[in-house]
């Protein structure tokens, strides 16, 4: 499942070595016809004996391409069968924050089957990685908001979290203020462009999964006419309502969760149901009053919702264990997948607040948050006040202008050549509501659905979705009509 490699890299010393190979990006002047006939030189990537890494450059600024740029990395796995190449095929592991170089490098198995006809290139987005990577602060210190309680009930308690989510914002401004005006989706749209030229290649061949499918999206709007092979997986896009909507907050993953725990003999919740998931919501809302302590840390109900969401992702089996035994006070398993991503040096929590942050202009009151998530509390009691008070996630972050998103890429039915897109119509992370509307407004495009919980749905281990994608991508029969996949079609990885 290509969304789990991300909590499996190895990856501390690729990213060292890959760092150093690099080394930081020279600031020239180039124009953007030079920046479009540069060719990457390739070279085998410190730490693999496959992969072959390179760079390119792109503008600091596309409104001025003359005056700085930076370095893009890149990966490439290329084709096993040269006489049957169809080009290179440009994956996004997701994010925004994902250092695609060393995910590919870490775990290239999953695309494997693709490299039959394709040049598989990864690229780490700009501020992530080795593509002059953000760094709002030392390593080892801990994020503001982290250090107050993310589920405020008292107006002090409230001051408090805005005050940490300011600090955050000011630190990162003190710290790459020259960056943070250049750090946005529009952006990497523009760079994916300068990189298919760079490639050689006519048309942009796009895999992209989650936020990557998200850029895909917003490439295909900004450059329809060098759309070509592009798969959408679980795309996500800009659903600002989403948010802070209490009325929309739902438990609807929990739920199911909750009913197949409840029909296994060693389910921490119990057997019942409704009797599960008020034992769940007491332990998630006891942890507000009365944390956990753990080994680097502390496990509240916010990092308990967070490290919940995670392993409904990712394994059920896994937050079954995780349950029992946060029920029994010990707090470690829930704590370490809700900071997974913080551990996993192949994602950057700064750029991934930079870039959405400049990608949606909205910064609601906290007064009107506080009420929302009164709202959520009672419609989604175990997640439902946690997810709307991450509203205030871009509190303190100046929108710059010209590079927000719409809240709907595309405006109507827009012409573009076919595109893949796919969903999950229980993903706990993109609404499905999103994803079949962004499908509806891309004409010739189809729709491949699976029908069940987790987030992402390509080599997740259902056959009926991998060979619709394949099909596609390898042989470009794309299907008549839109695919419903069961989550029991599994019969390969």
């Amino acid at each position: 499942m290509i969304r789990r490699v991300l909590r499996v890299l190895p990856v501390a010393a690729i990213l060292i070595g890959v760092s150093a190979w690099w080394g930081y990006s020279a600031l020239t002047a180039q124009s953007d016809a030079a920046l479009r006939t540069q060719r990457p030189v390739w070279e085998r990537c410190p730490g693999s004996l496959d992969v072959q890494c390179a760079r390119i450059k792109v503008p600091l600024d596309h409104g001025a391409p003359e005056e700085r740029t930076i370095d893009l990395a890149l990966a490439r796995l290329p084709a096993r069968h040269p006489e049957q190449r169809l080009g290179s095929l440009v994956v996004n592991y997701g994010g925004p924050g994902v250092a695609g170089v060393t995910s590919f490098i870490s775990n290239p198995e999953p695309l494997n089957g693709l490299r039959a006809r394709y040049d598989i290139v990864a690229f780490d987005p700009r501020g992530v990685g080795a593509s002059s990577p953000l760094n709002c602060r030392p390593a080892d210190e801990p994020l503001p908001h982290l250090r107050v309680d993310r589920t405020p009930e008292t107006p002090r308690e409230i001051e408090a979290l805005v005050k940490a989510r300011n600090e955050y914002a000011d630190a990162c401004r003190r710290q790459a203020g020259w960056l943070l005006p250049h750090l946005n989706t529009k952006a990497t749209a523009r760079d994916l462009d300068i990189l298919r030229s760079a490639l050689g290649e006519s048309k942009l061949n796009f895999l992209g999964f989650s936020y990557g499918g998200g850029l895909g999206a917003a490439y295909a709007e900004l450059y329809p006419d060098k759309v070509g092979r592009m798969v959408l997986d679980a795309p996500a896009t800009i659903y600002a309502e989403f948010l802070y909507d209490g009325n929309a907050a739902s438990d609807e993953s929990i739920r199911a969760f909750v009913e197949d725990c409840a029909g296994r003999p060693d389910c921490p919740l119990g057997q019942e149901v409704d009797a599960g998931l008020e034992r769940l919501r007491a332990f998630v809302a006891g942890l507000d009053s009365r944390p956990l302590d753990v080994s680097d840390g502390r496990l509240d109900d916010s990092a308990a919702v967070e490290g919940i969401e995670q392993l409904l992702r990712d394994d059920w089996s896994e937050l079954r264990t995780a349950l029992a035994k946060g029920l029994k006070d010990d707090g470690s398993p829930l704590y370490a997948a809700a900071t997974i991503f913080n551990e996993d040096e192949s994602f950057s929590g700064d750029a991934n607040a930079a870039i959405h942050c400049a990608d949606d202009p909205t910064r609601p009151d906290p007064d009107e948050v506080a009420r929302q998530a009164e709202i959520a509390h009672r419609t989604a009691p175990v997640t439902g006040a946690s997810t709307v008070w991450d509203a205030l996630y871009c509190q303190g972050w100046d929108p710059v202008s010209g590079t927000a998103l719409p809240s709907r890429l595309f405006d109507g039915p827009t012409i573009v050549p076919p595109i893949m897109v796919v969903g999950v119509d229980g993903d706990p992370v993109v609404p499905y509501e999103g994803v079949r509307e962004l499908r509806s407004t891309l004409t010739d495009s189809v729709l491949v659905t699976l029908h069940g919980y987790g987030h992402t749905a390509y080599r997740s281990g259902v056959r009926c979705v991998n060979e619709a994608v394949d099909a596609y991508l390898l042989d470009g029969r794309l299907p008549a009509a839109d695919v419903e996949c069961g989550a029991a079609d599994n019969g390969g990885s």
